[in-house]
């Protein structure tokens, strides 16, 4: 093997020099990058995504309790319980109306009620109470 062999054999071995930073740069590049994904985070999340969210689930509860599926059926055939939260205290009267025989598996929490503006209980803007129960 001649010279220019070796040199060109060592020069595809050799790797290219690492870079290597101070662990005050590094340090300073890692907080620059945690906070732009945290910024990028609270962005992203639109503030009427939470009002969205809270009616599909609404939705989503009154579809369950009033049309359930053939696999919710059998699920509350083997004794579960499903547990309905935030729902107005009309819907859960229809509910309880509708549907007497699936009454020992239904559970409200949170049921929503409103107090009309001249009652004694109704705060100065008459708005939304919420029913809870004792033992909590």
């Amino acid at each position: 093997m001649n010279s220019i062999e070796r040199t060109i054999a060592s020069a595809a071995v050799r790797r290219a020099p690492s870079v290597r930073w101070s662990g005050e740069t590094a340090r300073r590049r890692c907080i620059f990058g945690c906070m732009l994904a945290a910024i990028a985070l609270m962005c992203a999340v639109p503030v009427a995504a939470e009002d969205s969210a809270q009616a599909n689930l609404e939705q989503w509860q009154l579809r369950r309790l009033n049309e359930p599926s053939e696999r919710e059926l059998a699920h509350e055939r083997e004794g579960n319980v499903y547990i309905y939260d935030g729902l107005t205290a009309r819907e859960v009267d229809q509910a309880l109306s509708a549907h007497f025989d699936r009454i020992e598996h239904m559970m409200f929490m949170g049921t929503r009620k409103t107090v009309p503006a001249d009652s004694e209980n109704s705060n100065a803007d008459g708005d939304v109470e919420t029913e809870s129960p004792g033992c909590m």
